[in-house]
């Protein structure tokens, strides 16, 4: 048999400990946020400027409790009024073809504010941009690189 003997593990025990107790929920969450602005920079950055609506409503924030998952932290366009509801067909796109109504018409407005009542109508498909993809793509070693420096000046003080 050979001795193996590990120089440090008490202290390595102390400071994990140590580290258990500083970071909590709230603390793994703005760690996590410390990684978002490269993200968020690059998704401004690529996002359509037609109207500005979803370039502005692209925001850091704190992700759903999911204990699988542990703490996320999630970078993307806000939904609802004061968001872009139709972010993800700009990132997605969207497939055309004929709709017709179930049951009832659809309004459809035409030129000189008429509205006309149909039972089916024809869209054409929207190509996806894929924005939001692409900026995580593009910054993602920036963004754990900052984690990891943050976690790691947390280890070692």
């Amino acid at each position: 048999m050979s001795d193996i003997r590990i120089d440090g593990i008490e202290e390595l025990s102390k400071r994990l400990k140590r580290l258990e107790a500083k970071v909590g929920r709230k603390e793994a969450v703005r760690i996590l946020k410390k990684g978002a602005p490269p993200i968020k920079s690059e998704m401004k950055k690529l996002a359509p400027k037609r109207s500005g609506r979803l370039h502005k409503s692209i925001v850091t924030r704190r992700g759903k409790k999911n204990r699988a998952l542990g703490e996320t932290v999630l970078v993307g366009p806000r939904g609802g009024k004061k968001g872009a509801p139709y972010a993800h067909i700009v990132e997605l796109g969207s497939r055309g073809g004929t709709y017709t109504a179930k049951r009832g018409l659809f309004s459809v407005f035409v030129a000189g504010g008429q509205n006309i009542r149909v039972k089916s109508i024809t869209r054409r498909g929207v190509k996806g941009i894929g924005f939001i993809d692409q900026a995580y793509q593009n910054k993602r070693n920036d963004a754990e690189q900052k984690i990891f420096d943050h976690i790691n000046k947390i280890v070692t003080t």
